[in-house]
């Protein structure tokens, strides 16, 4: 083998193994305990900003964000 096919067959290596890990290696949060509701919290005026913890503020607009109501 000459030095371009090894070049080809390590990126076709590479590529593979970014590959796998991209669909594979991610892991999943665990969900909240049962009987335990996660708490959200979110902008009043741009309801797609959320975060798990309270405190924060809407990148958007900068308003404190307020806990929603679970359904």
């Amino acid at each position: 083998m000459d030095t371009a096919q090894w070049f080809v067959t390590l990126g076709g290596i590479a590529l593979i193994a970014l590959t796998l890990w991209f669909f594979f290696g991610k892991r999943k949060p665990a969900p909240p305990a049962a009987g335990e509701a996660a708490d959200s919290y979110a902008c009043p005026m741009h309801p797609w900003i959320t975060s798990p913890v309270a405190g924060g503020s809407c990148s958007i607009c900068g308003m404190a964000l307020v806990r929603r109501d679970q359904p």
